[in-house]
């Protein structure tokens, strides 16, 4: 008995990576599965060899995606903010092709005769393993939203495809913990309810989610942990090697940080907004250093396109500053490694979600700067830390700096209170394998 976890699995992000991992040892950890088979990614062979590389040292067998990114793996270094028209152009040509292609599909899915006709190989290879599983798994994360973008409509076909696949074949369906919403744009909460309202297992990773989903559901979303939350750390050994090379120890007060390029979907001024972003965070760095931090930026995620590399922004804040204690620890570490790096400093301060959830679980006081949907917010607040949250929009340099004293002067309540949640963490864990095992 197979199981499959989509969508494909990207090992340049390190929270995404963390989710399809756990996903994994999620499903291993039921006892009902001898293979479970994780999806591919990557349009072309090189950005295939970049997001599916570490997932295959670490020995998880990868399954064929088969459905392209509008992309095609063509992605401008330079459009990290904004994208061009003739870019967004190209893309809705390629989401225009594969939407009546993957309808297609979708409807003769049952006759692999014809699927083998009509499809090549490897759409073949990889619908048949969907035929002999039994269980398909939506990795945990925060895909589920829109704000009402032109592309909204197929953007919610692309990400839910693989999920109508498992149920034109019958198959159980099983979506871990994710975020929900906003579903703004046309035909948006039309796919969701024609979707969400056949699936046997569906859960939450907060309660702002819950609430959102369930009221277009108009059913009770059960809440649990992010699946981040369930990482373990990889070897000190090995975090201690790589803060020595970049001259820094436990004994040093380190302050993590992670940024990230972001385009504010749906607000009118982008580059303002990423501007005021950068600038506060440069602000809160040097008030960082003038207290005598020493100040560490971590790679979160290094790809695959321009807008989801964290190296681009961490260029453009240091564009702003440079001292000697501001440290660029700049490797393409596993998650699993990269939260035993974090597990060593003193504070953080994330962008990138999952650092901060592999700071928290590292007892590491944080504060949250939140995008992207209800994420944010809705797990800071299961948490009791809302003081230390704010929306990325939102972010001012005086905010930041009295966010940041406040966590300091609250420092020992801080890390108590995490300390205690830290036994939720096990219970959500078994509980959702409790549930898998129930299907059967």
């Amino acid at each position: 008995m197979n199981a499959i976890i989509v969508p494909g699995v990207t090992d340049l992000n390190k929270g995404d990576q963390a989710l399809v991992w756990e996903s994994w040892r999620l499903a291993k950890d039921t006892g009902l599965y001898d293979e479970v088979y994780i999806l591919d990614a990557g349009d072309n062979d090189e950005e295939r060899e970049l997001l599916c590389r570490q997932s295959e040292e670490h020995g998880f067998k990868l399954l064929e995606n088969i459905l392209k990114h509008p992309r095609r793996g063509q992605h401008k270094s330079g459009e990290h903010i904004k994208e061009s028209k003739m870019e967004l152009l190209k893309q809705i040509k390629n989401a225009a092709m594969d939407f009546k292609d993957t309808r297609y599909l979708i409807k003769i899915c049952n006759d692999l005769e014809k699927v083998r006709k009509n499809f090549d190989d490897k759409t073949y290879r990889t619908v048949k393993q969907f035929h002999e599983a039994k269980t398909i798994f939506v990795k945990g994360g925060g895909f589920i939203h829109a704000y009402g973008e032109k592309t909204a409509p197929y953007l919610m076909w692309y990400f839910l495809f693989y999920v109508r696949l498992a149920k034109a074949l019958g198959k159980k369906v099983v979506f871990l913990p994710n975020s929900y919403g906003p579903f703004i744009g046309l035909t948006v909460e039309k796919q969701v309810r024609s979707v969400f309202g056949k699936l046997d297992l569906v859960y939450a990773r907060e309660n702002v989610s819950a609430q959102s989903l369930g009221q277009l559901m108009g059913k009770k979303i059960p809440v649990e942990m992010d699946l981040g939350f369930f990482l373990e750390k990889g070897s000190q050994e090995e975090a201690v090697k790589i803060l020595q090379k970049y001259n820094l120890s436990k004994e040093d007060k380190i302050v993590g940080v992670t940024i990230r390029p972001w385009r504010f979907p749906g607000l009118s001024n982008p580059e303002a907004l990423y501007k005021k972003y950068i600038d506060s965070v440069a602000d809160l760095t040097r008030h960082l250093l003038a207290k005598g931090y020493k100040v560490a930026l971590c790679n979160q995620s290094l790809g695959p396109n321009s807008h989801e590399d964290d190296r681009n922004a961490i260029k453009d804040l240091l564009a702003q500053v440079k001292d000697p204690n501001l440290i660029w620890i700049n490797e393409n570490l596993s998650c699993d490694i990269l939260k035993a790096v974090y597990s060593n400093f003193y504070f953080f301060i994330g962008t990138r979600f999952h650092s901060i959830i592999f700071s928290l679980t590292s007892l590491v006081p944080s504060i949250a700067i939140g995008y992207g949907g209800n994420k944010a917010k809705g797990i800071m607040g299961d948490f009791r830390l809302n003081d230390y949250v704010v929306q990325i929009q939102d972010v001012e340099s005086d905010l930041l700096i009295n966010m940041f004293d406040k966590a300091i002067s609250e420092y020992d309540n801080i890390k108590s209170q995490l300390n205690k949640s830290m036994g939720l963490v096990t219970e959500s864990r078994n509980r959702l394998i409790q549930d898998i095992k129930s299907l059967y």
